[in-house]
């Protein structure tokens, strides 16, 4: 599903009503003024970012061959548009559906943000600076969700380097500038941060609690050359990663100060060191250890060792398991462009 745009759409915002940013030189003179972002809110009292901006030549370009809308001054939007339209993101429209999807986003903005042409059925020219692709995964409980995250975080990689464990989130390339992706409970989340449709909720818990949810984000260099994009983008960067190896029987030749070695010999000797060290020096003495030889202190030895990669399952296996289906009252309406 699509779960987050940012972006330019063609949208006529030449009577965008937004604040204005000013800059002015040691004297006071203007030297010039930007659009602020403002806030669309929507019925389920979720919002997306909007304010103005000038066209790409990729967007007059498409605009002229295609005869998609495209005004000078044209939209800018960063949000999540299924949980605009829908008021959850447990479930939502396909990503290659951006155009519709959009369409449908922008005609329920409010007074003020609406753009004047946002009732045409023409579908506006968009430029894309950042997409997040997502699915599910359906593990059988929801205890092989949590782990199955965490034998990735403790034995996976990207191109970035390891894999970043956050408790119910793994991440790979978290900071990059062309692609990130995370795999997460998706029924903790909806728990942590339940929508706003409270009647739902216990349907959406129910549904999601045996899912892992994986996610894609890709970024303007990675977007350039694509062109409509599905869900299936999500294995092609999945298949990148590697398992790397953990050297948990040797540390007697791991180069590593004192009171660093005397931490890791205490999580061999099957210490629990979280509860040894104050946080801040546990992820100081963390991060050096898993530099040195590929080991995560704040998760047990056990939990790490080689047998604990069967709950990584293969990808053929992941794809089998991926969730097509969502009940009928979950996707009741997910978008009404048209």
């Amino acid at each position: 599903m699509l779960d987050w745009f940012s972006g330019y759409v063609g949208y006529d915002a030449s009577r965008l009503e937004t604040g204005r940013f000013f800059e002015t030189d040691r004297h006071g003179e203007l030297i010039r003024q930007v659009a602020r972002w403002e806030t669309a809110r929507s019925s389920f009292e979720t919002g997306v970012q909007v304010t103005r901006g000038q066209p790409t030549d990729q967007m007059l370009k498409h605009a002229a061959a295609l005869g998609f809308l495209c005004s000078p001054d044209v939209l800018r939007i960063s949000g999540n548009p299924s949980k605009f339209l829908q008021g959850h993101n447990a479930a939502g429209p396909p990503v290659s559906a951006l155009g519709p999807v959009l369409q449908a986003l922008v005609r329920e903005f409010g007074e003020g943000l609406r753009p004047v042409d946002a009732d045409s059925a023409i579908l506006p020219a968009v430029h894309r600076s950042r997409v997040d692709v997502t699915t599910a995964v359906d593990l059988g409980s929801h205890q092989a969700v949590h782990d199955w995250i965490r034998a990735a975080a403790s034995m996976t990689r990207s191109r970035h380097g390891r894999a970043i464990d956050a408790g119910s989130t793994v991440y790979w390339g978290k900071h990059s500038r062309r692609w990130a992706m995370k795999a997460y409970c998706k029924h903790c989340e909806l728990q942590a941060h339940p929508p706003v449709d409270v009647e739902l909720v216990p349907e959406l818990l129910e549904w999601t609690r045996t899912h892992l949810r994986i996610e894609l984000t890709l970024r303007r260099p990675e977007l350039k050359d694509r062109g409509t994009l599905d869900e299936s983008i999500i294995w092609e960067f999945f298949a990148k990663l590697e398992m790397h190896d953990m050297k948990l029987t040797e540390i007697g030749d791991v180069q590593l100060r004192g009171p660093v070695r005397m931490t890791l010999q205490a999580w061999y000797d099957g210490n629990d060191v979280t509860v040894m060290l104050p946080r801040r020096t546990l992820y100081r003495y963390r991060k050096e250890i898993i530099e040195a030889c590929g080991v995560d202190i704040t998760i047990s030895r056990a939990d790490q060792s080689p047998a604990a990669s069967s709950a990584l399952l293969a990808l053929d296996e992941l794809r089998d398991r991926e969730v097509t289906e969502v009940p009928a009252r979950i996707q009741r309406s997910l978008f009404g462009a048209g």
